[in-house]
């Protein structure tokens, strides 16, 4: 598990980014500590990857939440759909 700090330094976004994510329901951390430290475990790295990739690609966060959200997300394909994506940009 990694915190906050710790994640903001690996992905180069704020804390206050991370935090924003949380609130509106974009990235939620794996386990808050009773000090009310954020956790974040190796999915929700993955999870905040994605997020950054489709960021990249101008998408809002709203089109991010609704795509991460979605029952029927196939990492792979997003994946696929992305490098289609970025080629073109």
């Amino acid at each position: 598990m990694k915190t906050v700090k710790q994640v903001s330094d690996m992905a180069g976004v704020s804390v206050r980014t991370l935090q924003y994510y949380h609130k509106i329901g974009l990235l939620n951390p794996t386990a808050v500590t009773k000090a009310g430290y954020r956790l974040y475990d190796d999915q929700a790295l993955e999870q905040l990857q994605e997020i950054l990739f489709f960021k990249e690609l101008d998408f809002s966060l709203k089109d991010i939440k609704g795509i991460i959200n979605n029952p029927c997300h196939d990492r792979r394909q997003m994946l696929l759909t992305q490098r289609e994506m970025l080629q073109k940009k």
